[in-house]
């Protein structure tokens, strides 16, 4: 007897934690009652006793924990399964999809004409998916205020702003710009109007999150961890993918090419340990990518422009006036680290 009743005790622990703490104890004094009474009606009766509980238990703790699990998915709300643990496969997959959901895949569906087969309404349907699911990521990343995962969605639209001053203000004056006899300083200059707008932006940015007063708390875990600015701005590369390779012909390869390496440097981010560790990884992965980039507008210069574009080594070093000037706008978080922290700063926030 002694050992049975300990054997049900045991037996107990199985049960979900709040429902033993609940009702425990009480289900091991209704074991023990039966178990009394079948001792008195005979043998027989306490054997069908003991059969009946002992039987019974299993599917009992098995409805418990299920019963629980409805109960906790009830209880929890939907934006909270986009609270992602940091290094986690669900954070790395939704801070990469820029990358790869967004760059990569529809580049090279478009490669090999995949969607030029199928039935038009198909066709529709799987644009307005793909289209709703990055308006979905965006509104989850601006609900759960600005995780580490959604920095390089917040960077994606500051170069097309850029892009828009540059046509609207900047390049209607362009005859106002003086002659220069170095080539490299002359690129440089120009491209300096369009990637410098950017460099204001993201100052711009810096600038707002710190005055205006709900986002202090954004700019507050910029101070602590500055890599997310340098996260922020390693959204805008996809752009100047585009913008450095949409003219030429047959670029596809050499842009998803350019995409995977910057869904590679944002993998090795996301996984680091180190703030330094971590902006070089952001920054390998930035040269990386603009250097296929430039291989590839040197490779393909004669084929698209045959006759009245530049040259391959032009091209290739074109490029890498690029490079230079996104390679400027990253010193940035390098900056803002070095800056005094407030004496009231914030302790590191967890994403």
């Amino acid at each position: 007897m002694q050992f049975l009743r300990k054997f049900h005790r045991s037996l107990l622990n199985l049960y979900p934690d709040n429902y033993r703490e609940e009702y425990g104890e009480e289900l091991h004094a209704v074991f023990n009652l039966s178990l009394d009474d079948a001792l008195n009606g005979g043998r027989m009766e306490f054997a069908e006793t003991i059969s009946r509980e002992f039987l019974s238990l299993p599917n009992a703790i098995i409805h418990e924990h299920l019963r629980e699990r409805r109960k906790s998915s009830m209880n929890k709300t939907f934006a909270s399964r986009f609270d992602f643990v940091p290094g986690t496969r669900s954070e790395i997959w939704a801070a990469l999809a820029p990358f790869v959901l967004f760059g990569a895949l529809p580049t090279l569906l478009g490669y090999f004409r995949v969607l030029d087969s199928v039935p038009l309404w198909l066709y529709i349907v799987s644009v307005l998916v793909f289209w709703s699911l990055g308006l979905f990521l965006l509104l989850i990343g601006f609900a759960k205020r600005f995780p580490r995962w959604f920095m390089p969605y917040i960077g994606l639209p500051i170069p097309i702003i850029s892009l828009f001053l540059w046509i609207g203000v900047i390049e209607p004056r362009f005859e106002r710009l003086p002659n220069f006899s170095s080539w490299f300083v002359s690129e440089f200059v120009i491209q300096g109007l369009l990637w410098g707008v950017m460099f204001l932006l993201v100052i711009l940015l810096l600038v707002s999150a710190r005055y205006v007063p709900k986002s202090r708390h954004f700019y507050q875990r910029l101070r602590e961890d500055w890599t997310l600015l340098a996260f922020i701005i390693y959204g805008t590369i996809p752009f100047a993918l585009f913008y450095t390779l949409n003219e030429y012909k047959n670029e596809e390869p050499y842009m998803i090419l350019a995409l995977l390496i910057l869904a590679a440097g944002g993998w090795l981010y996301l996984r680091s340990e180190g703030p330094v560790k971590r902006y070089l990884y952001l920054h390998v992965g930035m040269f990386l990518s603009m250097l296929v980039a430039a291989i590839g507008k040197a490779v393909l210069a004669e084929s698209s422009f045959p006759g009245g574009g530049g040259t391959s080594l032009s091209e290739f070093m074109y490029t890498l006036v690029t490079w230079m000037w996104l390679a400027l706008i990253m010193l940035i978080p390098l900056a803002l680290n070095l800056l005094p922290r407030s004496k009231g700063a914030l302790p590191a926030a967890q994403d």
